[in-house]
């Protein structure tokens, strides 16, 4: 899969025109990751955007625990983009994993120079990153009512 491609079909950019896509694009280069090797790490001050294109990645907290595991399309780092604060947990590759990696200070700009762009990024990282939390709720709704 190419990069715009696979910039094209992530929720970050859904209701984009092809034109902002294209601008997204150029910012973006592939990484390659072999097997264990870390992809973001917990507390991080890095906060580039990723895409995994192929392969899958361990989502872990601090103590090593898996959060989740994610594939091709999965978005890494969106936390850290919208909060600018460290991350907040530890990616590992499974297998060889290949990324799309979105500089954040180049992609900030372009959302500075371009407002409807920043509007629809926001706007889409907002709704998925509320339904998570409405998830996160409703799970520990569940681990508080046993006895």
């Amino acid at each position: 899969m190419e990069i715009k491609e696979a910039i094209q079909h992530n929720y970050l950019v859904r209701g984009l025109s092809s034109d902002d896509v294209e601008a997204i694009a150029k910012l973006a280069e592939k990484r390659s990751f072999r097997g264990g090797d870390t992809i973001v790490r917990q507390f991080g001050a890095d906060s580039d955007l990723m895409i995994i294109l192929d392969g899958s990645a361990r989502i872990n907290t601090f103590s090593g625990d898996m959060i989740a595991e994610v594939g091709p399309g999965s978005l890494i780092g969106e936390v850290s983009l919208i909060d600018d604060q460290p991350r907040s947990a530890t990616v590992v590759s499974v297998g060889g994993t290949e990324t799309v990696v979105i500089p954040c200070d180049r992609l900030k700009a372009l959302m500075n120079d371009r407002p409807g762009i920043e509007l629809v990024i926001l706007r889409n990282l907002s709704k998925v990153l509320c339904s998570r939390l409405r998830s996160a709720n409703v799970q520990l709704d569940s681990v508080m009512a046993k006895p």
